[in-house]
């Protein structure tokens, strides 16, 4: 095991091996319910194919890559609020908050305010970076914006990262009254909307749409998550070219002389695979996609109450957080009856992701097994 053979095996005792290990990892079709992936449009996992030995880090041999990128990225900011937006395809959120992060350090802001309630790549960005990261309160599993206001006046000016659809709890931070606080303080804001992205302007609207907010600068969405793309494919969405500028890097070898971003070589697969499902699913699929996982959602809510679970926190995205005490043995319960779960993290309790591939029928036998968990299972 893990030595270099010396003649290399046969092209069908490779595949066999691999196919036998695919065979023994859980799908999205086989109960796979924690995480916020999902199962790939057809067409996205065929054009991810078709593109992914493009380089679209070669902005000259292939410019009609970046020009893809371009129109995709201005898609995700349509979404959010904005015409004419910039930024790039990335790996997924992480890389895009980590972006995002350095964009604003390389525009003069050292300090990142940010509730526990944001995404651990928040964390990560602010140790690589050096930056001052002032954790402020929640409430209710949203930024407290009265403890941000204190905190901004105390450590100065920022960038205050606001989330739209926390991972753990499906809440989304009030992005109007963090703009507020901004403007006074002379801050910039960045918005992880990596999940809620793709739910939260078409069922909230306006208010839901963050760039429609002055200092909101940047924001993360992405679309291997419910966007229906395959894996790896995230996005970074910037206000301006001109914020995106530090992200351009010179590259000396290539045609062109530069490269964006933090990574060297990027898939075309990723460009490829977000701009078909954003043209396939336009506007009206998105929205009856994100009104649907929101319908199930609620089921989903209100079965786990009448079954005498307690919900966490009251989602705004479909992810729900039932409170568990004894949340590992949960955890290990539920996977022995199919369905693999994530814990919620910040309090004791596992995190259930409504995506499209989670039916009703799904959700009542979640709810029926953490029932039945809760009141015969505790050791």
């Amino acid at each position: 095991m893990g030595k270099l053979p010396l003649d290399g095996l046969s092209y069908v005792e490779v595949l066999r091996t691999l196919r036998e290990i695919a065979r023994s990892l859980p799908t999205h079709f086989t109960g796979f319910v924690g995480s916020m992936t999902t199962v790939p449009h057809p067409l996205a996992k065929q054009v991810f194919v078709e593109f992914m030995e493009f380089n679209a880090n070669d902005l000259e041999t292939y410019s009609a890559l970046r020009e893809l990128e371009r129109e995709a990225v201005e898609m995700l900011g349509e979404v959010l609020g904005r015409e004419g937006c910039d930024g790039m395809i990335t790996t997924g959120g992480s890389e895009a908050n980590i972006a995002a992060l350095y964009l604003a350090r390389e525009h003069g802001y050292e300090v990142v305010y940010a509730a526990p309630t944001a995404h651990d790549s928040v964390v990560k960005a602010a140790k690589l970076l050096r930056m001052k990261l002032v954790q402020v309160p929640h409430r209710g599993f949203r930024i407290d914006t009265t403890a941000l206001e204190k905190a901004v006046e105390r450590h100065g000016p920022g960038v205050i990262v606001v989330t739209m659809g926390t991972t753990g709890f499906g809440t989304v931070d009030p992005v109007g009254e963090v703009d507020s606080i901004a403007k006074r303080f002379s801050c910039v804001v960045h918005v992880d909307a990596a999940f809620g992205g793709f739910v939260a302007p078409f069922i909230y609207g306006s208010s839901a749409q963050p760039f429609g907010f002055g200092s909101v600068v940047s924001a993360t969405m992405d679309p291997h998550k419910l966007g229906l793309c395959p894996i790896p494919c995230g996005g970074l969405v910037v206000r301006s070219s001109e914020w995106l500028e530090p992200l351009v890097f010179e590259a000396r070898y290539m045609p062109r002389g530069r490269q964006i971003g933090l990574l060297g070589t990027r898939s075309g697969g990723s460009v490829a695979a977000a701009w078909a499902m954003l043209k396939y699913m336009g506007w009206r699929g998105f929205e009856a996609q994100a009104r649907e996982l929101m319908s199930r959602t609620r089921f989903f809510v209100t079965r786990c109450r009448e079954l005498g679970l307690s919900v966490a926190a009251e989602p705004e995205v479909p992810v729900v957080c039932v409170s568990m005490e004894n949340d590992e043995e949960a955890l290990r319960r539920m996977r022995s009856e199919g369905y693999v779960l994530y814990r919620c993290g910040l309090v004791p309790g596992v995190r259930i992701v409504v995506g499209p591939h989670v039916s009703k029928v799904d959700l009542e036998r979640i709810a029926r097994g953490l029932a039945n968990f809760v009141n015969t299972g505790r050791p």
